[in-house]
């Protein structure tokens, strides 16, 4: 497997991304990387190329043959085990040594709070073979589903929306979302830890009256 992972990185064509949703609850890690999808097809075709193929990752992933990269979703609470993303990959017996990107809301207002847990998240893929490129952490996890159906790039998904599209930016050159941010000059978004933070769209007064 490790080698067959190799010889794929080394072709410099993304053809396939693995979509894992860790929760598995249909919830809004299973939104998040639904927009992901979309936007990552719908971004492909704009620039005249073949779209790679998109595979959620689930019993018959093996099927699907090897993915180039994963992106794994997660809505973070107090109570989210650090080795949440670990857990779902090898569920799925994915291969050691594959490039994973990370894409998680927080129940928290500012997505900086989740900083620690991420990148224990982090860590612990560095520490068992995977490697890890950053991806997002979006604030005010629990509009996400309330929000699913407004427009994408209207004022209540918009700071997620963009953080995404950099975050596709990156799956797309094969690099770490830092290196992508380099090299198309984009310095606009807070950035941590080589993670995008996405601010909750609604003020922290709102968002507290929200969760109550």
């Amino acid at each position: 497997m490790a080698r067959r992972l190799e010889a794929r990185r080394l072709d410099g064509t993304l053809r396939h991304v693995a979509l894992v949703d860790a929760d598995g609850d249909d919830g809004a890690a299973h939104l998040l990387l639904e927009d992901f999808a979309d936007a990552l097809v719908a971004y492909a075709r704009m620039g005249e190329s073949e779209p790679p193929a998109v595979t959620w990752m689930d019993g018959a992933a093996e099927e699907a043959g090897l993915p180039d990269c994963a992106v794994i979703a997660s809505r973070l609470r107090e109570d989210t085990s650090s080795t949440w993303a670990i857990d779902a990959l090898r569920a799925l017996g994915t291969p050691d040594g594959l490039p994973v990107y990370l894409l998680c809301c927080t129940d928290e207002f500012d997505p900086a709070d989740a900083l620690p847990a991420v990148t224990a998240c982090a860590d612990k893929l560095e520490g068992h073979g995977f490697t890890c490129r950053g991806g997002v952490i979006a604030g005010g996890g629990s509009l996400v589903p309330r929000t699913a159906k407004s427009p994408r790039m209207g004022t209540l998904r918009r700071w997620r929306s963009e953080a995404t599209d950099a975050l596709i930016a990156a799956v797309r050159l094969q690099c770490s979302v830092d290196e992508a941010a380099a090299m198309t000059r984009d310095e606009t978004r807070r950035r941590a830890c080589g993670f995008i933070l996405a601010r909750c769209p609604i003020p922290r007064w709102a968002y507290r009256l929200f969760r109550r």
